[in-house]
């Protein structure tokens, strides 16, 4: 074991947090590179899939919640692709190279299990699409559940940029939580 990683592994074991990419080994940098680029890309394409649902909403304070839902998605990806600016990533390059394949959705009954069909990193449920009022409520109700419990397992990462920035995220995928409780329970 290199010396970096047994200062790194001791900061994580004492619970000090990571700060710089100078302290990860370049495996740790890779991984955490990984899963940011992962909930970058998931964030940023699922921002762009609900866009067309601001005109769709039921009314015009629907059409303002998802304005916002789609403001908040794409905020979290702002912050996420910042993050990973720090780390080195040239990020317009990569949001340049996939921009076209953010916004590519397959057919509703394709079954891709967990294959990738493009080269972004998203979760691969965003590459379907949401044909209808009630597909959108229920795609935010069981995704902003998923979010939220991916995000707090990074509530405990050894990433101190990460961990801080999941504060904020994490306030807004509650109110999402919420307003997929509110329409399921109206379409119930």
């Amino acid at each position: 074991m290199s010396d970096l990683a047994r200062e790194m592994a001791a900061k994580i074991e004492r619970g000090v947090w990571l700060e710089s990419p100078d302290e990860m080994t370049p495996t740790y940098r890779e991984n955490l590179v990984h899963l940011m680029t992962m909930q970058a890309d998931s964030e940023l394409a699922g921002g762009y899939g609900y866009v067309p649902w601001i005109m769709k909403a039921p009314g015009v304070e629907e059409k303002h919640v998802v304005a916002q839902i789609v403001k908040d998605e794409l905020r979290h990806a702002a912050v996420m692709y910042g993050l990973l600016a720090d780390l080195g990533v040239d990020v317009e390059a990569h949001v340049k190279r996939h921009d076209e394949a953010f916004t590519m959705r397959i057919a509703s009954d394709a079954d891709i299990g967990t294959a990738r069909i493009t080269s972004d990193k998203r979760v691969n449920i965003f590459y379907y699409p949401i044909e209808t009022w009630a597909d959108f409520v229920f795609f935010n109700f069981c995704m902003d559940r998923g979010a939220g419990h991916q995000l707090e397992v990074v509530r405990a990462c050894s990433y101190g940029p990460w961990a801080r920035a999941y504060e904020g995220i994490f306030k807004e995928e509650t109110f999402l939580i919420r307003h997929g409780e509110h329409w399921v329970k109206k379409l119930a």
